[in-house]
């Protein structure tokens, strides 16, 4: 399933795209024409506002610019100028036959178009979607106009498209679980839902709002590979997929739940491997989930006191990963977006180049401070840079390693000593402070004399 944004009045969504991303979709068999001539349409809650007023004025009859073929508009009005000439009432005419490959918003064009010109016709567009032109009385049409309540919303359900879904999903208020998912997150709330807003406070709370319970088995990898278990993976969803697939991983714990598809859907079986086509991405991140669930449930539990088990009661379990989404290359390690609890904050150095010829670039130092464990760099500026390291064995060890390097000097984060903006405010206070002492020494030898 591809989407595709609609464009219909006043939508016209515009987007970049990199050379980089399209190699990377072509590698991994993307269909760029069924994504342009077959994606499902979709829009957010504002351009369905937009589109509803657009309809509802009907102003797509009477703008000079239509996204269609005026000529074919002109070419189908004259052959039932024709046909209505001799047509009596009653009769009725197939006057442009759906190939294939019209969207139903041409349609929506071309009968409001036929019925304005026309005055005692009506269009109707059966599931062949083939325009039929019938002539009645003035007295019929009016009586049909009166009584047509959702003319369009058979077009307009097909312009929100996949939003339904989205829709839906927020009704039911069903767990969401994803991988890595905050960028999913983000364009799920702007696609689908509202323009995201300028804080990320606004879009924490509206977020954990229409969702309540989001799940993110990067947070919960990250946790098992911590505990060290016998049981060796990485954290992409790819590896994990990998090793809890296989005879290992689905026997690590005894009683482990079956996952198997439909009886009639192959498309996903055993020997199928499709990385990055998204149904697929969410079945590997469903299956790893459940298997994680499984083992945190009863990785401290005797064998003989394991048994099946239910959803509800890995849900519970894994509370403590309730809203919590990864973050990359940040000073935490996740987001809370119940907003409930503070997240710790991973453990900063402070980098400082100490000659003028050697200087900072976040590749060479992610380079060199990779042996010690997983790094992120923030340059300040060439002669300085703050590191977000992976725990405080791995902060220590810089610190330690670095001591008497002639090129840097490494010294665990003190926001007053090496924030940029700690000494010019507190020279500032400084000053202030002196200005005041001084001033109030002045009045007061004045006062005395």
């Amino acid at each position: 399933m591809y989407l595709f944004p609609a464009s219909f009045g006043p939508v016209d969504v515009r987007f970049m795209v990199q050379a980089s991303s399209y190699e990377f979709q072509r590698r991994y068999d993307f269909d760029f024409n069924k994504y342009v001539y077959s994606g499902i349409s979709f829009m957010n809650e504002e351009q369905e506002k937009q589109v509803k007023t657009f309809i509802k004025r009907k102003e797509i009859t009477a703008g000079v610019e239509r996204d269609v073929d005026e000529n074919l508009v002109q070419d189908v009005c004259s052959e039932v100028a024709e046909w209505y000439s001799r047509a009596a009432v009653g009769d009725s005419h197939t006057v442009l036959k759906n190939d294939g490959t019209r969207k139903l918003k041409y349609n929506y064009v071309f009968e409001n178009e036929i019925k304005n010109r026309y005055g005692d016709v009506w269009t109707s567009t059966g599931n062949d979607r083939n325009i039929v032109v019938t002539k009645i009385t003035h007295e019929e049409k009016v009586e049909r106009e009166n009584k047509q309540k959702a003319d369009s919303s058979e077009l307009f359900n097909s312009l929100i498209g996949f939003r339904r879904v989205f829709l839906a999903l927020v009704k039911h208020q069903k767990p969401l679980i994803g991988h890595n998912m905050l960028l999913d997150l983000l364009l799920i709330f702007d696609k689908f839902h509202k323009p995201l807003p300028a804080h990320y406070k606004d879009f924490q709370e509206e977020i954990h709002r229409i969702f309540p319970l989001i799940i993110d088995t990067k947070s919960i990898a990250t946790h098992l590979i911590k505990k060290k278990l016998d049981l060796r993976f990485n954290s992409t969803l790819g590896g994990l997929y990998h090793v809890f697939r296989s005879a290992a991983g689905q026997n690590f714990v005894i009683h482990s739940p079956v996952i198997a598809h439909g009886e009639d859907f192959t498309i996903y079986s055993n020997e199928t491997y499709l990385p990055h086509e998204a149904g697929y991405d969410a079945y590997m991140c469903g299956y790893c989930f459940l298997r994680m669930c499984h083992i945190l449930t009863f990785s401290d539990v005797k064998s003989t006191e394991v048994v099946p088990c239910t959803f509800s009661r890995y849900l519970n379990e894994i509370k403590p990963f309730h809203n919590k989404i990864n973050m990359i290359r940040a000073s935490i390690n996740s987001l809370d977006l119940s907003g409930s609890s503070k997240e710790p904050q991973r453990p900063l150095v402070f980098v400082q180049s100490k000659t003028a010829s050697f200087q900072l670039s976040a590749y060479k130092l992610a380079k060199e401070f990779s042996k010690f464990g997983t790094v992120d760099i923030k340059l300040q500026s060439k002669s300085r840079a703050l590191v977000a390291t992976g725990n405080i064995y791995c902060a220590r060890d810089l610190v330690k390693f670095y001591k008497n390097d002639k090129r840097m000097s490494i010294h665990h984060y003190s926001k007053w000593r090496h924030s940029p903006y700690s000494k010019p405010a507190l020279w500032t206070g400084v000053i202030l402070s002196g200005g005041l002492c001084l001033w109030a020494l002045w009045s007061s030898k004045k006062n005395n004399t």
